[in-house]
């Protein structure tokens, strides 16, 4: 029966931790006790090597069998080897091993430089290049562990070392050998600008991330033989530092929690090492006059206190590298308003927000989607998805306004709790500024009708007046001449003065249509429905019957929705009047949670001729609906004539209130 991975994995971390923690305590101890002890610069220079370890059981837990890992633990653990048996060297079988153990990690590390990243060569050519580097390597560490024998305390160690017969000759074979892996170096260093220029995407930005690290090594090695110490050492722990953040920012294998553990591991055991080293050193020579013992004690006792907190600072700066801002949510959230309160242009809040919370949190892929007519669709977006997506509702006054969408930091990977509570307060505010958004959009939208209404009606007023009351005052004009000529005719002065009195009564009837269309008109102080009932009055006539049928009160509504019933009711009148040729028109109104109108005539329909000239007022009863949130359709009668049909919502509280105020 098959055992579960997670617990199969717990033993292997915490027997690598152990490991870890091993080699500290022994180069720690081996430093205190022995004299002939490796000296800090070697120990800076092996160290260096040794973090290969760590980095190279961070590629094989993601990638098991890649040959880039393999390389770079297997360097990192002789490093870590060589380590140990410097800081024994009083032993001399840790002396020998000491001597010329300390060139294998270098041949691995450069072949591991030329296999990154992908554990391929870059084309089968450059086998001969691998060969080569790990012949010249083998040959350093054979040569000089044979001269070792002669010389096992200071073949390597001591510069003013003498060497004689197989010594001799082995270290000049060494010498040759360390020549031609510098060589190969320079060839690896080649190998990677080959691939930089090739390579496109993440490859590219891993390799541009390496490549200036990898060139420090041969610089290192000409700086190293111009005597310039510590530049060798330099370039050792720049390289891992590179890859490192090579897979920390472009996220290679998807390892960001054993990044995270790695990292603070490392990061932990170079300042122990380094703050031990540099304690005793200072309290030796400063204060306690060469007693090593008792600054070692002291030592133990200040790092003793000191490493919780320096531990989660470091625990805190890794988090921050790999997972962003997830444990400040309060920090995120006032980023996000500030940026906010800097954007003017309401089409990019949503993309800039998104690509702010995107390199806020370190995910790769941040996407808004709102809910439209047409059905959902994508606003903003940021980065690019190849892991699992996540999905959080944005709700905004109980509407759903759409979804966050963002995608996880690894293909295995799920957010945590605390992620998902704040994601989830994230999408709060993006449905809050997608509203904000929305409401911006509409009041854009509902300036540009009202200039559109007010130049439509300002067009409706000069053809009123002119094909109306103009061509009437001329008529009454001539009227009035005729009248003159014929003044010694009373019958026909009479007719025509008759006439333009009829005349008369049409343009200041005509007249006040367009005045009661510039204000509130005076009727609708009795209320809506008496207005409505002296306006059907007006227009009923012997050869137009008009109905009114109110289904419920009307008391209590806006004033907004008072006038544009009342001018919509009357507009549809005077479009049955001069253009319907009705005999009847019914007129139903009702009042629930929309104010309900109803024009039905029996004329001669608006799909027939003769209604070419009624495009501007069906126009302003449209509008007239839409500013208030509604909706006006004029379509054909069931038998025969127009139906006008207008829905005119009523806010929630004054249909509350209106509800309270009516009769049981």
């Amino acid at each position: 029966m098959g055992g579960i991975p997670g617990a199969r994995r717990k033993p292997r971390r915490a027997a690598a931790v152990a490991a870890g923690m091993a080699v500290v305590l022994l180069v720690l101890i081996g430093q205190l006790l022995d004299d002939r002890a490796i000296g800090l610069r070697a120990l800076v220079l092996t160290a260096g090597l040794a973090v290969f370890a760590p980095l190279g059981a961070l590629v094989l837990a993601g990638v098991p069998r890649h040959p880039v890992g393999r390389l770079m633990f297997a360097a990192g653990a002789v490093a870590c080897a060589s380590l140990v048996a410097a800081s024994w060297a009083g032993w001399l079988p840790f002396a020998w091993f000491s001597q010329w153990s300390g060139w294998p990690p270098l041949g691995l590390l450069v072949l591991a430089l030329l296999y990154f990243p992908d554990g391929r060569l870059p084309s089968p050519r450059w086998r001969v290049l691998a060969i080569g580097i790990a012949g010249a390597t083998a040959v350093v560490a054979v040569a000089l562990a044979v001269a070792a024998l002669d010389h096992p305390r200071d073949l390597v160690t001591s510069a003013g070392t003498t060497l004689t017969g197989r010594a001799q000759v082995l270290d000049q074979v060494a010498k040759v050998a360390v020549l031609a892996v510098g060589a190969g170096l320079v060839g690896v260093v080649a190998s990677l600008v080959v691939r930089w220029r090739r390579s496109v995407g993440e490859t590219r930005q891993q390799l541009a991330c390496l490549l200036p690290a990898a060139v420090l090594f041969p610089v290192a090695l000409v700086l190293e033989g111009f005597g310039l110490a510590g530049s060798w050492a330099l370039a050792a722990a720049v390289v891992p530092l590179a890859m490192t953040v090579a897979v920390l920012r472009y996220r290679l294998y998807d390892l960001d929690r054993v990044i995270n553990r790695s990292v603070v591991w490392l990061v932990m055991s170079l300042l122990l090492i380094g703050g031990f080293v540099a304690i005793v050193a200072i309290l030796r020579d400063l204060v306690m006059h060469g007693s090593t013992s008792n600054a070692s004690l002291v030592a133990t006792g200040m790092i003793a206190v000191t490493f919780e907190p320096v531990r989660r600072r470091v625990q805190r700066i890794v988090d921050r590298l790999l997972y962003g801002q997830r444990d400040d949510p309060y920090k995120v959230i006032i980023d996000l308003a500030d940026l906010h309160g800097k954007t003017t242009d309401p089409d990019a809040m949503l993309p800039l927000l998104s690509s702010a919370i995107a390199g806020s949190l370190r995910v790769p892929y941040v996407a808004v989607r709102v809910a439209t007519p047409d059905g959902p669709r994508l606003v903003a977006e940021h980065g690019r998805t190849g892991t699992y997506l996540e999905e959080f509702d944005m709700v905004a006054r109980g509407e759903t306004l759409g979804q966050l969408l963002v995608a996880t930091r690894g293909v295995g990977d799920r957010f945590s709790q605390r992620e998902r509570r704040l994601l989830g307060d994230v999408a709060q505010y993006f449905a809050a500024v997608t509203e904000a958004t929305r409401l911006i959009r509409d009041l854009q939208d509902s300036r540009e009708r009202l200039i559109t209404a007010r130049e439509e009606e300002r067009k409706r007023l000069r053809r009123d007046l002119h094909d109306g009351v103009g061509p009437a005052l001329t008529g009454i004009g001539m009227q009035v001449r005729a009248a003159r000529k014929a003044a010694s005719e009373p019958d026909r002065v009479s007719r025509i003065l008759e006439d333009m009195n009829s005349d008369l009564q049409t343009c200041r009837s005509e007249v006040r249509q367009l005045l009661d269309h510039l204000h509130r008109p005076a009727e609708l102080d009795r209320g809506l429905e008496a207005a409505l009932r002296a306006q059907c009055q007006r227009f009923h006539s012997a050869s137009l019957s008009v109905d009114l049928h109110v289904a419920a009160h009307l008391d209590g509504l806006p004033a907004a929705i008072e006038v544009a019933a009342y001018r919509i009711v009357s507009e549809a009148l005077t479009n049955v009047v001069k253009h319907a040729k009705a005999e009847s028109c019914r007129i139903t109104i009702d009042a629930d949670r929309a104010l309900s109108i109803d024009v039905i005539d029996d004329g001669i329909g608006i799909m027939s001729g003769g209604n070419g000239n009624i495009g501007v007022g069906l126009e302003s009863m449209r509008e007239r609906a839409a500013e208030l949130g509604g909706e006006c359709v004029v379509t054909p009668g069931d038998a025969r004539g127009t139906a006008v049909r207008v829905q005119l919502p009523i806010p929630i509280g004054r249909r509350a209130r209106r509800d309270a105020d009516s009769p049981v």
